[in-house]
């Protein structure tokens, strides 16, 4: 298997190197996006936590959604509360060292999944092809398990008195709102490269994306998935976007 020609290690090299800097990069840019202010992590409101009998105060607009494993470390159901100057976004989210070790670990085995099937082409050795496989294998597995994991790890992170914590942050410093595909704006359109399509899909017409800073000062992306689309209609408007499916 090792046995190869010093050009065919010499090829292998350089799509290896070139895979995962590739990959490298898009995770470093993912994580160090610079943002124009910074959000607050505070207790969310009853009404911000979904909470049963809460009122709603009025001239705040309330959104119910399910939210993509993007970089603002959501997952699985929030609510977004749209105030006058604020927007703070409250639900299950997991800690920032544990997404960062998931993003990395699955885009580094996936990065190592291209050389292997690059040099099983040409040494003609169907085991590097057999590496390949299984190194995807276990880095869809650690994908899968982590997207799975994250909403119930989520929900941990709550007061006694149920409520979750919010992320609070200007309503000014949103940017770049899509609708459909801009869900992976920022480097997940590489280190998700394999699902991407299939997620696009899935998002339709109704995942709404935004930038906005998180309590790190970071510019990280929101990507959540309405129950209507006069609700995606109403959230975009707010956010100072326009409803242009799937921009780019």
């Amino acid at each position: 298997m090792l046995d190869m020609q010093a050009w065919q290690w010499i090829v292998a090299a350089a799509v290896g190197v070139a895979s995962i800097g590739w990959m490298s990069f898009a995770t470093v840019r993912l994580f160090t996006r610079r943002a124009s202010a910074k959000a607050i992590v505070r207790e969310a409101t009853a009404f911000e936590s979904g909470l049963a009998g809460a009122q709603i105060p009025e001239g705040v607009r309330v959104f119910d959604a399910w939210s993509y494993r993007v970089g603002a470390r959501f997952a699985g159901r929030v609510r977004i509360a749209v105030y006058d100057e604020r927007v703070a976004v409250a639900g299950p989210r997991v800690p920032r060292w544990l997404y960062q070790m998931w993003i990395w670990v699955q885009g580094l085995l996936l990065a190592l999944v291209i050389p292997a099937i690059v040099t099983g082409a040409i040494t003609l050795d169907w085991r590097w092809i057999a590496a390949a496989a299984a190194v995807f294998a276990i880095s869809f597995s650690v994908s899968m398990g982590g997207a799975g994991l994250w909403p119930g790890l989520g929900e941990l992170f709550v007061t006694k008195e149920g409520h979750f914590f919010a992320l609070d942050f200007p309503r000014a410093s949103v940017n770049q709102v899509d609708v459909g595909k801009g869900w992976s704006k920022g480097g997940l359109e590489v280190v998700l490269f394999p699902y991407k399509a299939g997620v696009d899909k899935m998002a339709g017409q109704r995942a709404v994306s935004f930038f906005a800073p998180d309590e790190h000062g970071r510019e990280v992306r929101f990507a959540v998935d309405l129950y209507t689309q006069a609700d995606v209609s109403e959230l975009v408007s707010l956010l100072g976007g326009s409803v242009t499916h799937g921009s780019s």
